[in-house]
């Protein structure tokens, strides 16, 4: 509720809230006992890497979604590692794989759009997709007259630029080819990627910004320094929101002494000092938002890392641990509120991404995207529970208060006491 945490009752109709009221509501068709338990709106998990056509065999959208669900996730956004969604005719063949195959409602990020940007953004936009995502390496590389020209393509049609975390073409620089014959070990894998180059990423998007008056979403936040960054702008009130990933809140680099190439991300995990200021940010809302950054990597593709960390991929699955993970380490640590949790998971992305106030509230005439949380039930990661394709994640083992005891999408309950409830096709995809 807009209003904070309250006692009462809603109807839902046709899909969306009706009505909001402290007691008295008629009774309906179905009837939902929620007494001791939280609703909240459905988690927007604003990264979600899916359908790259490389990796096709990991996770589809199906899969995905019922990840999701069991997760409390009612809405993603697509982001794909390849050149899926480059063209009209590659995103319009996601929209469709998503409409046939989705649980949950979906969006999808423009992406890889180098030289094509200009001829395509007009089509691009005209199918609903107006985020237009842009790798840090490219960003790096570009000219400052290259990025503000490619604001200025996308801010008349109403469009955003997002930055993603990968380094690219930078690996092709001479001192990091002679670090990875040097070292293959996981920890070498950071040395890479060395925290100034975010910091340098962030602030040439923002001035950008600035002179363009185009709005950018900077993601991941994962230093100390680009979250001052980021303040820093928002101060000069510009069109600038940022996020992080939860597994930049709950690892540090020296936990990859005990995980090694199962914690290998993009961009890499960084000191305590900085996990600690990215929870100071997201207190103080400089950091707007938390995804999973959830990328499907099966257990073998990472094994492999012990011996030579340049040969597995980068990722973690972590779709269905957001919700529960987030609120452990959030509410139940006393770091944020539960208003705070459902700010930085539901409102903040629909209204950077223009869902708002369709989704992220509950509100009458939004969308009845729900999740119901037992804050009494504990419960512990199982990794053989998860309904991920992925075989594994770094939260096996940890203990839990606040489990997602139901997801209704638009007021269709697709999981009730961790059993999903499928709907093949339920998915709508959403324009943002």
């Amino acid at each position: 509720m807009p209003e904070g945490v309250i006692r009462g009752e809603l109807s839902v109709e046709k899909g969306k809230i009706q009505e909001i009221a402290v007691s008295g509501l008629e009774k309906g068709d179905t009837e939902i006992d929620a007494r001791g338990k939280i609703i909240m709106p459905g988690v927007i998990d604003t990264c979600v890497h899916i359908r790259a056509r490389r990796s096709s065999y990991r996770e589809d959208f199906h899969d995905c979604s019922v990840a999701a669900i069991a997760g409390g996730i009612t809405t993603i956004i697509a982001m794909p590692l390849d050149q899926t969604t480059q063209t009209p005719k590659t995103i319009q063949n996601l929209i469709r794989a998503g409409q046939k195959n989705s649980l949950v409602d979906f969006a999808t990020y423009a992406s890889d759009t180098e030289e094509g940007l200009a001829k395509n953004a007009l089509k691009i936009t005209s199918l609903g997709v107006k985020s237009f995502m842009i790798p840090m390496w490219r960003v790096i590389n570009a000219e400052r007259g290259e990025l503000e020209q490619l604001m200025r393509t996308v801010k008349p049609l109403d469009g955003m630029i997002t930055t993603d975390a990968r380094f690219g073409e930078m690996d092709q620089d001479e001192k990091m080819i002679k670090l990875q014959k040097l070292r293959k070990d996981p920890s070498a894998h950071a040395e890479t990627r060395p925290e100034e180059i975010e910091e340098k990423i962030a602030r040439k998007v923002m001035e950008a910004s600035g002179h363009t008056k185009c709005r950018v979403h900077f993601f991941p936040v994962t230093t100390k320094k680009t979250s001052e960054v980021v303040l820093e702008f928002k101060k000069k009130k510009l069109k600038v929101s940022s996020g992080t990933c939860l597994h930049f809140l709950t690892f540090t680099k020296k936990d990859m002494e005990k995980f090694g190439p199962f914690l290998k991300v993009e961009p890499p995990l960084r000191t305590n000092e900085d996990r600690m200021a990215l929870w100071k940010a997201l207190e103080e809302g400089t950091i707007d938002t938390v995804a999973s950054g959830h990328t499907p990597v099966f257990r073998d593709e990472k094994e492999e890392g012990w011996k030579n960390i340049w040969k597995v991929p980068s990722g973690i699955p972590g779709l269905e641990t957001l919700l529960p993970v987030m609120l452990k380490n959030s509410v139940t640590a006393g770091r944020l509120t539960l208003e705070n949790v459902v700010n930085i998971l539901c409102t903040k992305p629909a209204q950077i991404f223009g869902l708002y106030p369709r989704k992220g509230i509950i509100s009458k005439g939004s969308d009845a995207d729900l999740v119901m949380v037992d804050f009494q039930k504990e419960t512990t990661v199982n990794a053989g529970k998860l309904h991920s394709a992925a075989d594994w994640t770094p939260y096996d083992g940890l203990k839990l208060k606040g489990t997602p005891t139901m997801t209704i999408s638009r007021g269709t309950i697709l999981m009730e006491d961790g059993e999903i409830i499928e709907k093949l096709g339920h998915g709508q995809f959403l324009a943002v």
